[in-house]
């Protein structure tokens, strides 16, 4: 009581005692202690606040403090003027203060509640007899009990398994005097589902030690169950795929060491066991070139990775293998080393297919572009050219040439060469054998050659200019059927060696370029003479036109002539007859009649062969007045134009297409049996366009060349071909028949 401070023993005087009914101590004695927790406090019940600084000692304790509250003037002047008297003052705030402690009581209690309550894990507490006191919402959905029905089981019941009645784990804790933490089970929830926990078991002691009950905190491990079983079908199909790939997969370190490798890695360099295979030392040993390793490893330490990284190793036995490497680098995580994993794949088949491949396709290349050159035809020279420029770049050589064998003049030439340069000399190009024997087999005795894919080489060079001759240079045959059509050459330094491959590409050449050649040779020797058929075609229509012209104008100038003084001579003889002679004059009036008849047809035969009025007025009134005739001897419809002439073609010109004209109607007439017949005649720079159309019985057009009546058609074809023109003709059974003809014409050749 002597703790307490001076100014709360002051004797307060009853005038002020009314006035400290509702004020606060420290507001009522003045008190000066700012830090006391009541300072400052509306509160009259400073009693009820712990650790105030009222005496020296702060008191958190209520029973402590009371004792020195009671001696305190403000205190006691509060429980004075309580209306029901200072006794009962006094039960009232001790009473109030256990409803507040046990408000505290409670309020942590319920905390405590919230938070087993939020827990993930489950929990259950359980008394002495091992019946469940409590179970939080967690165990309550891994068991599927709900804490009503859970509160009051055994332990084991909600649990549902063997071990708990054999082997209890709460029995266990209590025997060894310890908590036994994350024991594993199995246990059955109320659906009967099987259910794998983790649990830790604590049992509960009172003051004297005694048991008084237990506690159960488990989690339910299913995911980490399934989890586990999936890293172990990973392991053991990661295990199944190491083993069993036909590729070598490893795992080596940062100095090289070999960690792990499955039997194909062993078996693909040759070792005879994985033990062996680990003893080698370091990786860098396999590979072929030691800095490839150095190479390898700044790559995947710089990117982290690589993938498809070609390298060469050696095998056991020394041979070599090409190997493409795919590898990660990463950090153990037990022991921290960098390490590398990957795969290594042997391409030493695969790159020895590409090799051949890539000779195939460089083969294939030459073929190719000598079939390209033969399609655009292209002149015998330009193609092997082309061809040599090819097989030098392919050979990876720079000079070369191309001869050909003429029997006919006895010689071999120099058909095609590259990088021989000689400044300011023609070339003589003179061959000479190193082998004369061979000169005279091909190309005198015209030896017959045994089909081979190549032949052996023979040395050959030629001359460049007066006493300048070209290297020897190793030739390979070119043949045809049997017999040698040149040869190529090839300057080949004596420090490279053809490999089979490239020596059986020169054979295959060889052959290919041999009917090449021949087939050009063949097309040359048909060009010209198609150039001379044409000629003489040429010269043969031209010929025809004019015997058609001598003709006609015979026809009409003797012939027409003779008949024209026969006509009047019969004519004055008819007026000499006397008139009793009638039978006489008669018969000379029949005569005349047959001899203007003869005359008649004599003009239209001449005009038919080389009508006049072509010459003298074009082609338009000619082809006028020609079906003008024919309609009115026939009766046939006939339908004429020619559109865009502004002025006369040329007369041969004209001339052509007068007798297109005459050979399209005429066979509409012959052999058609049409009605109806259509011709025009359409000048569209730089073509005339000739169109002739008829609505006869039509025929086969593969039958043109075997039918007479079709040799008309023949001639306009030919005529055609010799102007540059195209010549189309279209007919069937039964539609009637279509031509088309178009012929290049200049401006230049038409006259006014």
């Amino acid at each position: 009581m002597n703790l307490l401070l001076e100014d709360h023993l002051i004797e307060i005087a009853l005038k002020d005692k009314r006035l400290i009914r509702n004020q606060a101590c420290w507001k009522c004695l003045s008190c000066s202690k700012v830090l006391c927790p009541a300072h400052g406090l509306p509160s009259i019940e400073c009693w009820l606040i712990p650790k105030t600084h009222c005496a020296d000692d702060a008191k958190d304790d209520f029973f402590q403090k009371i004792s020195s509250c009671i001696t305190c003037s403000y205190f006691k002047t509060q429980g004075e003027l309580h209306p029901q008297g200072w006794n009962f003052f006094l039960s009232e705030q001790i009473h109030q203060y256990n409803v507040k402690a046990l408000e505290h009581i409670y309020q942590k209690e319920e905390s405590f509640v919230e938070i087993l309550n939020r827990i993930p894990d489950g929990l259950f507490t359980t008394d002495f007899d091992w019946r469940i006191t409590y179970i939080n919402p967690a165990a309550e959905k891994i068991t599927g009990f709900s804490a009503h029905d859970a509160v009051g089981m055994y332990c084991k019941d909600v649990f549902k398994n063997p071990i708990c009645e054999s082997d209890c784990a709460l029995k266990h804790a209590i025997a060894e005097g310890r908590d036994i933490h994350n024991r594993e089970y199995e246990i059955t929830s109320i659906e009967g589902k099987k259910i794998p926990i983790i649990c830790s078991t604590s049992p509960f002691r009172d003051a004297a030690g005694r048991v008084t009950g237990g506690l159960e905190i488990f989690k339910d491990i299913s995911e980490l169950k399934q989890l586990q079983e999936e890293v172990a079908k990973r392991e053991k199909k990661y295990r199944r795929i190491f083993e069993g790939s036909h590729d070598m997969i490893y795992t080596t370190n940062q100095q090289g060491q070999i960690l792990d490798i499955n039997q194909a890695g062993v078996e693909m360099l040759n070792y005879p066991s994985k033990e062996e295979m680990l003893k080698t030392g370091s990786a860098q040993n396999l590979y072929r070139n030691t800095y490839d390793r150095d190479r390898f490893l700044a790559a995947i330490n710089r990117r982290g990775q690589v993938k498809d990284y070609e390298v060469e190793f050696r095998k056991r036995d020394g041979a070599a293998m090409q190997a493409l490497i795919s590898s990660r680098r990463y950090q153990n995580p037990e022991t921290g080393d960098v390490e590398f994993e990957g795969i290594i794949k042997d391409i030493t088949h695969r790159k020895r297919t590409e090799e051949a491949l890539k000779q195939r396709n460089r083969e294939l290349s030459i073929l190719n572009s000598i079939a390209v050159a033969l399609n655009h035809n292209m002149a015998l020279n330009l193609i092997l050219e082309e061809t040599l420029k090819n097989v030098l770049k392919i050979l990876e050589l720079n000079r070369g040439a191309i001869f050909l064998i003429d029997r006919e003049r006895e010689k071999t030439e120099v058909i095609a060469k590259f990088g021989f340069t000689v400044d300011g000399a023609e070339d003589t190009q003179t061959v000479f054998f190193k082998d004369p024997l061979l000169s005279k087999a091909l190309v005198d005795d015209e030896m017959v050659l045994k089909p081979e894919p190549i032949f052996p080489t023979f040395k050959a060079r030629f001359e460049l200019k007066a006493q300048k001759f070209s290297p020897w240079l190793t030739c390979f045959l070119i043949t045809f059927k049997g017999k040698g059509v040149g040869f190529l050459g090839l300057d080949i330094p004596s420090a490279r060696k053809l490999s089979q491959y490239e020596f059986h590409l020169m054979g295959s050449l060889g052959n290919f370029l041999g009917g090449a050649i021949v087939n050009a040779q063949m097309r040359e020797t048909i060009r010209r003479n198609q150039q001379e058929l044409r000629r003489l075609t040429g010269k043969l229509f031209q010929s025809q036109e004019e015997e058609r012209r001598r003709i006609a104008r015979e026809l009409h100038d003797e012939s027409g002539q003779s008949l024209t003084a026969v006509k009047l001579a019969l004519e004055r003889l008819e007026q000499n007859v006397p008139a009793p002679e009638k039978g006489l004059r008669h018969e000379i009036g029949e005569i005349i009649m047959m001899v203007r008849r003869t005359s008649s047809e004599i003009r239209r035969l001449s005009y038919h062969l080389h009508p006049t009025l072509l010459s003298d007025l074009g082609l338009e009134p000619a082809l006028d007045l020609y079906f003008k005739e024919i309609k009115n001897h026939t009766g046939h419809n006939i339908e004429f134009s020619m559109v865009g002439f502004d002025h006369r073609l040329d007369v041969d010109m004209e001339t052509v297409f007068y007798r297109f004209s005459q050979e399209a109607l005429t066979n509409a007439l012959k052999h058609s049996g049409s009605d109806n017949f259509r011709l025009s005649i359409i000048k569209s720079y730089p073509k005339i366009i000739f169109r002739a159309a008829d609505d006869g019985i039509g025929f086969d057009t593969q039958i043109i060349g075997t039918d007479k009546r079709n040799l008309g058609l023949l001639g306009m074809r030919e005529r055609t071909s010799l102007l540059g023109g195209t010549f189309q003709l279209r007919s069937k059974p039964g539609e009637g028949t279509r031509i088309r003809i178009e012929i290049p014409f200049a401006e230049s050749l038409g006259h006014g």
